[in-house]
């Protein structure tokens, strides 16, 4: 319990500050950019993230359970190594290609059931590969076990830099005069602290890479995961969301609509943080089919959760229109799917970390299905909604998506672990041994 306390405390605090960086980042945006500028800077932020999930084809995902499930073996220093650059090397791959569909699908018009302007496809992919970078470093740091370095580069020092840079715009005005002046400079500054960190981690983790003996041979580079890279692009649904809404809402709404995701996204605080502590841990005692240290693990992961969950959920419901009002006046259009959407993250955490467990547990394919099959159906009732209901409609088809993929979940962990991830399992007393 002291060592999930002290994770949670450490990541807990570093997403706090993340959060309001992040908050202030996009609300300096939005007043500098203006609201039809905003709304095409929306579009290249959810299209480039969508991409950079695309590219990192599961490498992410799965160096946590590969490095972490290494730390109990002797010998493993070139293994650790093997995969690191490996999974750099498939990442920048990647990367280059889904640049290379981006701009295929733009110069050739292909009908998507949804038109993206040259401007916002160009922002997608200058963000594109930064972004995928600083996720699998991330991932790297977490799996070697050093939650400051995993958070702090892009959570804090990126973020911060943005924000310096939004209060100093009026000494560089060309630097945010555009969407796409504006998503060039955040990705220049994402990508030069990306770089740095990958060369930090050679000199901070250099024990563990280097061989301790001769008889090391070099591992297989372990196959693409084909499962966990589709359950992480599938897990992109509120991009998705946002990107196909774009094609039935002008620019104006469609920057509101990202200022309420950007804001419910503040409830996504607490989860992150539990997740972050929660996917080493699942792994560790998956690995040893611990399963009464499973449902502990659970148990107290959901009580660190509950309560400021439910509190920040009810304050977001509280102020949504003095919230959505500091972006620009006229977001106050929002206001309804602010609340709907704030609601559709409060579902999804009150679930747990179940999709954590189920990436951890040998459940990638179930986890796939049941992403796939909620995620089709949210962003089938887009299309239907938004014409007819406007913003409302693409909050409500989010709250669908969620909420169907979180239930289907935990009922999965339930029944094939033997653990509640959900809060409700604080209700019940823990089975005896």
């Amino acid at each position: 319990m002291k060592k999930l306390l002290i994770g949670s405390a450490l990541s807990g605090a570093i997403k706090i500050g993340s959060a309001g960086l992040t908050f202030l980042m996009f609300l300096l945006l939005a007043r500098l950019l203006g609201p039809a500028e905003y709304g095409k800077f929306g579009t290249m932020f959810a299209l480039g993230s969508v991409g950079a999930i695309a590219a990192l084809l599961g490498q992410h995902t799965l160096s946590i359970k590969i490095i972490a499930g290494l730390e109990d073996e002797q010998n493993a220093g070139r293994a650790r190594s093997e995969f690191v650059r490996s999974s750099l090397v498939t990442v920048l791959t990647g990367g280059v290609g889904c640049i290379a569909i981006l701009l295929t699908v733009w110069a050739t018009e292909l009908p998507l059931g949804w038109q993206v302007g040259g401007t916002q496809v160009l922002g997608a992919c200058l963000f594109l590969l930064p972004f995928a970078l600083a996720e699998l470093v991330s991932h790297h740091y977490r799996a070697f076990g050093s939650i400051s370095f995993a958070l702090i580069p892009r959570d804090i020092i990126w973020r911060g830099s943005i924000v310096l840079l939004c209060l100093a715009a009026a000494a560089i005005p060309l630097v945010f005069s555009s969407a796409l002046s504006a998503m060039m400079t955040i990705s220049l500054v994402l990508m030069g602290i990306v770089s740095v960190q990958m060369l930090l981690m050679y000199r901070v983790f250099a024990s563990r890479f280097t061989p301790t003996s001769k008889e090391e041979t070099t591992p297989p580079t372990p196959p693409i995961p084909w499962w966990m890279w589709l359950a992480s692009l599938l897990g992109m649904g509120a991009n998705l969301n946002l990107v196909l809404s774009a094609a039935f809402l002008p620019p104006e709404q469609v920057g509101a609509y990202f200022a309420a995701q950007k804001t419910a996204q503040l409830l996504q605080l607490p989860i992150l943080a539990i997740n972050i502590v929660a996917a080493p841990t699942f792994a560790r005692l998956y690995s040893r089919r611990d399963f009464a240290g499973l449902r502990d693990a659970s148990r107290k992961l959901a009580l660190i959760l509950v309560l400021p969950l439910v509190v920040g959920a009810g304050m977001l419901v509280a102020f949504a229109p003095q919230i959505l009002g500091l972006f620009d006046p006229t977001f106050d259009v929002a206001v309804t799917a602010l609340i709907v959407l704030s609601i559709s993250y409060l579902v999804m955490g009150l679930g747990g970390p179940a999709r954590q467990l189920m990436l951890m547990a040998d459940g990638d394919g179930m986890l796939v299905m049941m992403t796939a099959g909620a995620e089709v159906i949210g962003l089938a009732l887009v299309p239907i909604l938004v014409p007819m209901i406007g913003l409302i409609g693409a909050a409500i088809a989010a709250l669908a998506a969620k909420a169907i993929f979180i239930v289907l979940a935990v009922v999965w962990c339930r029944r094939k672990l033997g653990v509640d991830t959900s809060v409700f399992a604080l209700l019940s007393r823990p089975p005896k041994e």
